[in-house]
């Protein structure tokens, strides 16, 4: 599929590095500086970016969203004009399209820990594996056990966000959507899971990680 490029007068959201909240605004203008954008807001608290200050930006296209990570290289404040920055013009190798599919999901292998829910009083039994793939609304791993579909999970697992400095902790509850028997000699199953209970600022932190490893395996490409 062509990739579709930004325009004037786009909606765009960015995403500071540093933070998970989502700062709204426009395409006012571009030109061969660069791409001119009305200070973004969230609510009605205003994006604050240094020279040099990296962020990430969102756009829709027609079935896809776009996604990159630009830098403010300069503002413009004119009379009688909204001040603006200018972000710097991403190449399109920087570009990833990311299908409008409830959440972006990407290949990714690492620990968890999953454990059958349980009632209040008893300590729930965790079983480590590996994921296969992440998304902001669930996960798969790979066991050697069966799992009914509709089974209530409890999940504990740790990601390292560039954005971060520590490594972040999750806590959830999930629910099997699907269990496939992938290698019939080792007895290998997929095991789809739907997060039943994320917090808005959890699933924030998950999709930085996702599009964190979108750009590294583009890169590998």
């Amino acid at each position: 599929m062509t990739q579709e490029k930004l325009k004037v007068g786009q909606k765009i959201t960015i995403f500071p590095m540093d933070t998970n909240e989502q700062y709204f605004s426009s395409v006012y203008d571009m030109d061969t500086r660069g791409i001119y954008v009305p200070i973004p807001y969230a609510n009605s608290h205003p994006l604050i970016l240094a020279h040099g200050q990296q962020v990430r930006v969102k756009y829709m296209g027609e079935g896809s969203a776009y996604l990159f990570i630009t830098e403010a290289i300069g503002r413009r404040a004119e009379q009688d004009k909204l001040p603006m920055y200018i972000l710097k013009h991403p190449k399109d190798s920087e570009i990833t399209r990311v299908q409008l599919r409830e959440f972006a999901r990407v290949p990714v292998m690492f620990d968890i820990e999953y454990a059958e829910q349980v009632a209040d009083n008893e300590q729930p039994k965790y079983e480590k594996v590996r994921t296969v793939d992440l998304s902001g609304g669930g996960l798969k791993f790979a066991s050697k056990e069966s799992i009914d579909r509709g089974t209530s999970l409890l999940l504990r697992f740790t990601l390292k966000v560039k954005a971060k400095k520590k490594p972040q902790d999750f806590t959830l509850s999930a629910r099997v959507m699907r269990c496939q028997l992938v290698d019939e000699e080792a007895k290998v199953y997929h095991v789809s899971l739907k997060f039943t209970d994320i917090r808005s600022q959890q699933q924030d932190m998950i999709m930085a990680f996702v599009f964190e490893r979108m750009i590294q395996i583009k890169h590998r490409q």
